[in-house]
């Protein structure tokens, strides 16, 4: 008998990686909900302070770490199944509602007799789709699913068009730094024009003359993104259109089933997902290489460490992960060093060739800038709500003490599976912008994807989870 065909006692004997524990469908349930929940509450202002947001906030933080802290609780059934494929149908209703409400974008140009017709268009064949994801069999979910993601794709493409230059810097740092570095520069040598005409959004001494004196203010593999939605699409937003577009797809094919169905299109359909878009920021790359690494991790093990790597090196605050890893893979000792050191070395190896050019510009672009960054009153944070209460300010290190704590809390009770990992990965970012000086949607957007991701990678206890990679 082979190792692979032998019992799981036979196989850890053998030397074979341990199989990994399931969850419970507590925390499926404690993910859906929270979802549903942060992405109804950053419909509500947009996701800046007031205090119902700040009630929903706390509501989808308390969602997230219970469902951590009692992630092995509750075993699966064909009707606890049934059960939260329910739950999954009723908040994508009140998703869909809130699209009826709100315009799903800041600066559309829709003109003509019927305007909004493509959105409402769209939005109903998504329902119709969804619907029929929940409902029916396996393999009608096979033919369904890319016509769920080819109508976001043309509902997002219809955004970007309809809002051809948003007024957003954002917008203005991915257009011209894409600009620059298809034209030989150095986008982090760069400086940008200061579109708002104050310097209230950035740091002391960070304006002058009308320019913002930094370059390029995210690491390089953000930048590659940027160029690629620029040569192909003409607009650098493609490139975000298609990230979320996969990573849907990623989390509906990790595991399959009703599910992974339904985690996608909570993702698709998220009230502000159209918005976050629109806007150019870059949340979409952490979500798709969130959603790839965990997708390796469920089918394609070998691919794990490169997946990994391009994960930890698409944004400054990636770091927060790295504690995390031992909860993805069963890995231990000499295998977990090998995914760790192909991970790393991924990691130099897409962000170094930008880097060396100029370090210092690098580091005062990527780095220091953020530690320039003014507190925000109108930041979706508890620290915000506490100064529009009369107290003082608190200091900045509350968010990284949140951090240690929350990310103990994760490594104690979070399983050892690619579900666990995206739950505690949710939680641990939920309580450092909810602690933070600033935290808006796109922060928020992340961690509604990655309760999507931890919900559509669950492994029912019972079930024998795929081996770790080796």
């Amino acid at each position: 008998m082979s190792i692979e065909n032998a019992p799981a006692a036979a196989r850890s004997a053998a030397g074979a990686v341990a199989p990994l524990p399931g969850e419970g469908w507590l925390l499926a349930a404690c993910c859906l909900v929270a979802a549903a929940v942060l992405g109804l509450t950053l419909q509500l202002t947009n996701g800046t302070l007031r205090q119902d947001a700040i009630q929903g906030l706390t509501l989808a933080l308390v969602l997230t770490g219970g469902g951590v802290a009692a992630s092995c609780w509750g075993q699966w059934t064909p009707r606890v199944e049934a059960l939260l494929a329910v739950l999954l149908g009723g908040a994508l209703l009140l998703q869909l509602r809130a699209f009826s409400l709100e315009h799903p974008a800041m600066y559309l140009q829709a003109h003509g007799p019927w305007p909004y017709a493509p959105l409402y268009w769209g939005l109903a064949v998504e329902a119709l789709v969804v619907g029929a994801l929940l409902a029916g069999s396996e393999r009608l979910r096979r033919w369904l699913l890319p016509v769920l993601l080819a109508a976001h794709f043309a509902l997002g493409a219809w955004v970007l068009r309809t809002s051809p230059a948003p007024y957003i810097d954002v917008f203005v740092f991915e257009t011209q730094g894409a600009d620059v570095l298809l034209r030989g520069g150095n986008p982090y040598a760069m400086t940008f024009p200061n579109i708002y005409g104050h310097g209230l959004f950035y740091g002391e001494g960070l304006v002058k003359d009308g320019r913002l004196m930094f370059g390029f203010p995210y690491p390089p593999l953000s930048l590659y993104f940027s160029v690629l939605g620029k040569v192909l699409g003409g607009d650098p937003r493609y490139a975000q259109l298609v990230a979320i577009t996969l990573a849907a797809g990623l989390m509906a094919y990790a595991r399959g089933g009703r599910l992974g169905a339904g985690a996608a299109a909570l993702l698709l359909l998220t009230p502000r997902g159209l918005f976050v878009l629109e806007q150019a920021w870059t949340e979409p790359f952490l979500l798709l290489l969130l959603a790839a690494t965990v997708f390796c991790a469920c089918r394609f093990p070998r691919a794990l460490p490169y997946a990994l790597g391009l994960l930890v090196a698409v944004k400054q605050y990636t770091v927060f992960i790295l504690p995390l890893i031992p909860l993805l893979t069963s890995l231990r000792g000499r295998q977990l060093w090998g995914l760790l050191w192909r991970a790393g070395a991924t990691a130099l190896g897409v962000s170094l060739p930008l880097i060396v050019v100029n370090v210092p510009a690098f580091i005062r672009s990527v780095v220091t800038l953020q530690l320039h960054q003014p507190f925000r009153m109108d930041a979706l944070s508890y620290l915000s709500w506490w100064v529009s209460k009369g107290h003082a300010q608190p200091p900045v290190w509350i968010a990284f003490a949140g951090v240690a704590l929350a990310t103990a809390l994760a490594l104690w009770r979070a399983p050892r599976t690619p579900a666990g990992f995206a739950a505690a990965l949710a939680f641990v970012y939920c309580v450092f912008f909810a602690l933070n000086k600033q935290a808006f949607t796109n922060y928020y957007y992340f961690v509604v994807g990655a309760l999507c991701v931890a919900l559509a990678a669950r492994v029912p206890a019972e079930s024998p989870p795929a081996r770790g990679w080796a």
